[in-house]
């Protein structure tokens, strides 16, 4: 099970603002709720059925029993200690598209700007322990975001509403080959979270409501923000550990498991607004949010070869989105006299688990030089409607997928992959939100991602 880690300040701020500017935050678009369908551009054209199919650094952070699966090198010089190995590096772009529709006159889409998630890594095996196979890599784990501007409230102004959420893996695979085609592996991880989240923060009614601004900095610049600034943030660390089985030459199934991560957001500052007076009544806040997790989740995958220059493959994923039952933002030491000196926000949530099945397909369109791609991605919609939001907007259901790949001599590959998640339109009554009767939003969206590779 994942736990919080609690190092200081400095010491997060030495260690993963490097890595948080090139591994940013994804939006909530062409995602399984919070988490990409690929961690390549090949894995994303297939459809996320990839943890034992296609044989990049992805697989460190899907199934690290299937790094087994990597082809040993063919012209290696008699010298070099390196076996096998593969590096990986790819620039994904991500345009959410979001409208909301509500009783009290907003009918609007959102103004989301595009965000940039760079995933990358390494994965090697030796010569003098040819049943290992050892990989590190930095994933742009999962995220949401909205953004809406002149929003009309319940309350007869007009204001924003906006979220961001951003998680970043620094994760670690060994496989171990126990037998011929059967392997099991074991991968430690340790993760950056921070968020924000302006609800109406220029709109006060007390003691009906108050306006919240939580942390800004964070989602600036396209999603790679300073980490550690005015949003809360945590650390967290976790286990994945998996298994892989060639089961014949041309089938091969493996299955994962990936520890849960409790994030406590802290360290943070929030901004609230109690009276119709505005920036006069706003009062500055420490801010801490608990309740937040990115669930534990078990993940099947199938590939089939047994067709010239076609693969087939299948993944099948749970996540135990179910554990999220509420969250809490608690506010603490105002700056002003005389405000309240601690507030605890709970907003009910309890989500429902989620099933996705991923297909994909590859063809060797060219032998050796030049492979097309595709995949279908289904996921069903873990929020019950009764707690949907317009901040928390995660409840893509099917994508489609495709992409090609160019191998250049026998060590550089170049990939290219695009998602399409279609709009899906979620009407919903939240007693504990202002909204109204039957709101209504409509997301969709896309993403691209383009990886180049080199092979040992």
């Amino acid at each position: 099970m994942a736990c919080p880690v609690r190092p200081s300040r400095g010491l997060v701020a030495a260690v993963l603002a490097a890595c948080l500017i090139l591994a940013s935050g994804t939006p909530a678009l062409a995602t399984n709720v919070t988490n990409l369908l690929g961690y390549s551009s090949a894995a994303q054209a297939m459809g996320g059925a990839a943890s034992v199919s296609v044989l990049d650094t992805q697989l460190i952070n899907t199934n690290p029993a299937s790094l087994t699966l990597l082809p040993d090198s063919t012209d290696r010089p008699a010298d070099s200690s390196i076996k096998a190995g593969i590096a990986n590096l790819t620039l994904g772009v991500l345009q959410p598209y979001f409208h909301h529709t509500d009783v009290f006159g907003t009918d609007r889409a959102g103004e989301n700007q595009p965000y940039l998630a760079i995933q990358g890594g390494l994965a090697l095996r030796f010569k003098e322990l040819p049943q290992l196979t050892f990989g590190l890599g930095l994933f742009s784990q999962s995220g949401l975001g909205t953004e809406f501007r002149g929003f009309r409230t319940a309350f007869g102004t007009r204001d924003e509403l906006s979220s961001y959420e951003r998680f970043v893996k620094l994760q670690s695979a060994i496989s171990y080959e126990i037998v011929d085609g059967f392997s099991v592996g074991i991968g430690p991880y340790i993760g950056y979270s921070d968020l924000t989240l302006h609800f109406f923060p220029r709109t006060g009614a007390a003691p009906v409501f108050a306006g919240l601004a939580i942390g800004d900095q964070c989602s600036r610049n396209y999603g790679i923000g300073e980490p550690g600034s005015d949003c809360p943030w945590s650390v967290v660390g976790g286990v994945k550990i998996g298994a892989t089985w060639k089961i014949t030459p041309t089938f091969t199934a493996g299955v994962a498991y990936t520890s849960p991560a409790d994030f406590h957001y802290d360290n943070g500052t929030a901004n609230v607004v109690f009276t119709p007076a505005g920036r006069a009544s706003r009062v500055k806040y420490d801010v801490s949010v608990s309740g937040i997790s990115h669930p534990q989740n078990v993940q099947m995958g199938f590939a089939y070869t047994g067709i010239s220059r076609l693969l087939l493959a299948m993944d099948l994923t749970w996540h135990d989105w179910s554990a999220f039952e509420h969250f809490t933002i608690k506010l603490r030491n105002p700056d002003t006299p005389g405000a309240p000196s601690q507030i605890d926000l709970f907003n009910q949530q309890s989500w429902r688990d989620q099933f996705v099945i991923a297909l994909g397909a590859a063809y060797e369109l060219i032998p050796g030089f030049f492979t097309l791609r595709g995949g279908y991605n289904y996921a069903n919609n873990p929020i019950p409607a009764q707690h949907f939001n317009p901040a928390i907007q995660v409840p893509f259901q099917h994508h489609l997928s495709a992409g090609a790949g160019v191998t250049m001599g026998k060590h550089w590959e170049f990939d290219a992959g695009f998602i399409w998640g279609f709009e899906n339109k979620i009407t919903y009554t939240n007693q504990q939100l202002p909204f109204g009767p039957n709101a209504t939003d409509k997301p969709s969206g896309y993403s691209v991602g383009l990886t180049a590779g080199y092979r040992f």
